[in-house]
């Protein structure tokens, strides 16, 4: 009976295939003669709005801190493949709480550039400067995503569906097309006037695995030749079903003009460029103090610890493409010890993108009590990736028994010790930056690490010219503390000398203690 039912279903799928595929084919021509997709060649469209910093709230389960998008331009050239975007950010009226940079002082620039297989910034110099084969490759994808993109690679996708879902809440019915283009799936709602209301897909993260993106599409106008654009665009980035994490906003771009088929839209690819290596790890050891190791080499460091039988690292940043060279190096400089604990100084997305790696090789993680949940459920869950599998994705935790993630978690202090060398961890207070910031400090060796509060200038550099609110309130908790600092290693940057950071920091946290005193 199984056999022929089975014969039954794989028969009426056949015989139902043409007139699905067929369904589709005519609600996407609608869709396209109600845009005028197949016409548009390129793109161009400014507005204002504002932006939130995406993986960088103060606390877990917070909104993605905001900045004021004061200007945006896109262009964008589907026959290439090529798009150019520059936005402005300032911080506005939009409190200074949470990373992504925050306070903004002044504006912040940001110039990218996408052509087929390569992206490009440029430095401070004017001169183009390559990125990553994985930026590239999202900016492409985010180029046959965009509104009139959507339609095109739905045009030319073998896999499209399309099926009504009735939105009770709403009373109407929307018609929903999926499909797969460059490898990811898409999908998009259709209002009754067959225009674009939503468009959802997932992107790899380090942090968050597949995460979701959705963008919003409202106020469509006619710009020109029965060509319609929106000129309301929402976004969200990184909601997760599992935790408390409802609607991360990421963009809300009110469009002032838009307008199609622009002239020199089409960008060259710089020789520079093209013929660049692709950006590697490079993972540069030096030792601090006997033991004590700042894996620098990139953006972000780590420190590794080597106590009595075990290593522990403070923080692993960006991803796993680093952690794995890292943990190598740290292995061949102490041989013979496992790292038992990692140390994550706060939340924050590019501080945390290599956790998993650490975990998959049985590391406890030793986190501020707020993040339990969050990592639990969230960073650590033994979910497939299916975009950018992991060394723990592809070889999972049990959930119960031997095997889950072990975390330690810390409230105001916490220490890990051998009974001769002790690591001392403070949660900082009165910070704006994270609330689950955490500070190392190696009493005997009076070094103490920090993430995003300080980093010492380089030797001969000026200081300066702003001393900003986290590293006052570094200052403040040392005092709080009553720890006793001479040398400072940061997340960011090189070491340097405490005699400096109260030379260049006590000034600025003194005026602000008489500010505070004479409002009071």
């Amino acid at each position: 009976m199984r056999n022929k039912l089975g014969i039954w279903l794989v028969a009426s799928a056949l015989m139902a295939g043409p007139a699905a595929a067929q369904d589709a084919a005519s609600f996407l021509e609608a869709a396209d003669n109600a845009i005028g997709a197949s016409s548009v060649n390129s793109v161009q469209y400014s507005g204002s709005g504002w932006m939130g910093a995406v993986g960088q709230n103060f606390a877990d389960g917070e909104d993605w801190p905001r900045h004021v998008l004061q200007s945006y331009d896109m262009t964008i050239d589907y026959s290439s493949g090529s798009s150019r975007e520059e936005f402005v950010r300032v911080q506005g009226d939009y409190p200074a709480r949470g990373g992504g940079r925050s306070p903004i002082i002044g504006e912040r620039r940001n110039l990218g550039f996408i052509s087929g297989d390569y992206a490009w910034t440029l430095n401070n110099d004017g001169e183009p400067t390559a990125q990553a084969t994985s930026t590239a490759e999202l900016g492409k994808f985010m180029i046959a995503i965009s509104p009139h993109g959507f339609i095109k690679s739905a045009l030319a996708a073998d896999d499209v569906t399309v099926v009504d879902r009735y939105v009770a809440s709403e009373d109407r019915t929307l018609k929903v097309v999926a499909f797969t283009t460059m490898g990811y799936r898409v999908s998009g709602e259709f209002n009754d006037e067959n225009l674009m209301e939503r468009l959802i897909t997932q992107i790899p993260n380090p942090v968050m695995g597949d995460m979701q993106i959705e963008i919003r599409y409202a106020e469509w106008q006619d710009i020109g030749n029965g060509i319609m654009f929106p000129f309301l665009f929402h976004g969200h980035r990184g909601d997760h079903l599992l935790t408390a994490r409802p609607g991360m906003n990421w963009l809300n771009l009110e469009v002032g003009e838009a307008s199609a088929n622009v002239a020199g839209a089409a960008l060259t690819v710089p020789d520079g460029v093209r013929y660049a290596p692709e950006p590697q790890v490079n993972v540069a050891a030096q030792e601090v103090a006997d033991g004590v190791w700042l894996m620098a080499g990139g953006s972000h460091n780590s420190v590794a610890i080597e106590f009595d039988d075990f290593v522990t690292v403070v923080d692993a940043p960006q991803n796993e493409a680093r952690s794995l060279p890292v943990i190598a190096e740290i292995k061949r400089l102490i041989p013979g010890k496992a790292i038992r604990y990692l140390v994550t100084t706060h939340h924050h997305w590019d501080h945390l993108g290599g956790a998993r790696t650490y975990v998959a090789h049985g590391v406890t993680v030793v986190t501020h009590e707020s993040n339990e949940d969050f990592f639990r459920d969230a960073v650590f869950a033994s979910q497939i990736r299916t975009l950018s599998p992991d060394t723990l994705s592809r070889n999972p935790l049990a959930t119960t028994g031997p095997g889950p993630v072990a975390l330690e978690t810390v409230t105001d202090r916490h220490f890990i010790s051998d009974g001769d060398r002790t690591l001392l961890l403070f949660n900082v207070q009165n910070l704006n930056h994270a609330a689950d910031m955490l500070i190392a400090y190696l009493p005997e060796e009076q070094i103490l690490i920090n993430a995003d509060l300080w980093s010492p200038p380089p030797a001969g550099a000026q200081p300066p010219a702003n001393v900003g609110a986290n590293a006052v309130a570094l200052y403040n908790n040392i005092r709080r503390l009553n720890l006793d600092v001479t040398t400072h290693v940061p997340i960011h940057g090189q070491p340097g000398l405490n005699a400096d950071f109260e030379r260049i920091v006590g000034p600025a946290a003194m005026q602000q203690q008489a500010a505070l005193e004479g409002g009071a």
